[in-house]
């Protein structure tokens, strides 16, 4: 390891030439311990016959000789050139990867603002833009149906009939614009209180669908009794009115829609939604919460503001949950399943898991 021979090494006092003198006074107090008790492990660095410098490390033991009963030194050294340099090369990437992460860290930071600020433009625009357009549609709106009502002249009624549509369509859309904005932002806070499910999806469909009588499609609600959860009412009733409706909406007719719920592990429940209707595709399927996307019923005229499913996906995650959309193909159903938990976290849970995360990603670092 040294580049000296054992004559070579005798001409020198210990621990001369090979242990210079900066290094050997470090572990000195060590190896008179050694002596002591027996047992040594250190590591230091020696000097090679050119002059360059290497780290080793030093064990050693304290054995007796049973014949002559001295104690005889038992030392290993290693060269631990390469794992002092693989332990460096880590420690300097483990140092890089610390300063990485802070620069990305402020960088999102910065890029989280200036998202928040754009987004609170987005939303103060669209709901003055809402508002503007709102106003004046709002008398088309009503005073079309009476003008449609008392016309008797068909080649009239039928442009008639067309604006109004067509009016209707732009109000729906301008409403749910002005919903998605709202939902969407951070500064709007949700109203929960504990509620049986059963008995506020009755109150639901007694509300929305007792009158209606489209298609001749059945509402069940075969949820059972004793299932309380934690919503904001208000929300929750657009959310499950928009799900029912568009079952209704792209159903057979004397068709059904069955409504299910099930507990799951950590106080989660899992709502399902479930109806015959005209399904959906694997395209359909993977846009359909896409803001702006529509799925059309072939025969049907109106268009939809595509923005529904969007805003049932904001209230369901606003609730700290989870929607998906299923179906096995055309003509075969679908199934709507959103998971929400029964109840909802105090702000010193939010605090709590923000730090735990802070924590762990610390860990990992190190």
């Amino acid at each position: 390891m040294i580049g000296y021979d054992r004559k070579e090494l005798c001409k020198y006092s210990f621990p001369n030439p090979f242990w210079p003198e900066e290094f050997y006074k470090i572990v000195k107090e060590d190896i008179l311990n050694y002596q002591q008790i027996g047992l040594l492990k250190i590591e230091t660095y020696f000097c090679r016959t050119n002059n360059t410098h290497f780290p080793v490390s030093i064990s050693g033991s304290i054995i007796e000789n049973k014949v002559t009963n001295e104690l005889e030194y038992l030392l290993l050294i290693e060269d631990i050139s390469e794992q002092k340099k693989e332990k460096d090369e880590l420690k300097l990437s483990q140092e890089m990867l610390v300063t990485l992460n802070n620069k990305l860290e402020k960088l999102v930071h910065k890029r989280t603002d200036q998202l928040r600020k754009v987004m609170k433009q987005k939303n103060e625009f669209i709901n003055q833009l809402g508002h503007d357009l709102k106003n004046p549609l709002q008398p088309l709106i009503c005073l079309l149906p009476t003008i449609i009502e008392k016309e008797k002249d068909p080649m009239i009624k039928e442009p008639l009939q067309i604006f109004y549509n067509s009016a209707e369509y732009m109000h729906s859309l301008v409403i749910n614009t002005i919903k998605f904005a709202k939902i969407d932002s951070p500064h709007i806070t949700f109203s929960f209180q504990i509620v049986d499910l059963k008995q506020e999806i009755d109150k639901i469909i007694k509300n929305n669908f007792s009158l209606m009588k489209e298609n001749n499609i059945g509402i069940i609600n075969q949820i059972n009794d004793g299932i309380k959860i934690e919503i904001d009412t208000i929300r929750f009733d657009e959310l499950i009115t928009n799900l029912i409706s568009n079952s209704i909406k792209f159903g057979k007719d004397n068709g059904f829609i069955y409504i299910n719920a099930t507990k799951k592990e950590n106080d989660f429940v899992m709502l399902d939604i479930i109806d015959n209707g005209i399904g959906m595709t694997d395209e359909q399927l993977q846009n359909v919460f896409m803001e702006f996307y529509t799925v059309k019923r072939p025969e049907s005229p109106l268009k939809s503001s595509g923005l529904g499913m969007s805003i049932c996906k904001r209230i369901v995650e606003r609730h700290g949950g989870s929607i998906t959309c299923k179906s096995e193909g055309l003509g075969k159903g679908t199934i709507v399943n959103c998971l929400l938990p029964l109840r909802q976290k105090s702000k010193v849970d939010d605090e709590f898991d923000k730090e735990m995360k802070e924590v762990f990603s610390l860990n990992n670092l190190k």
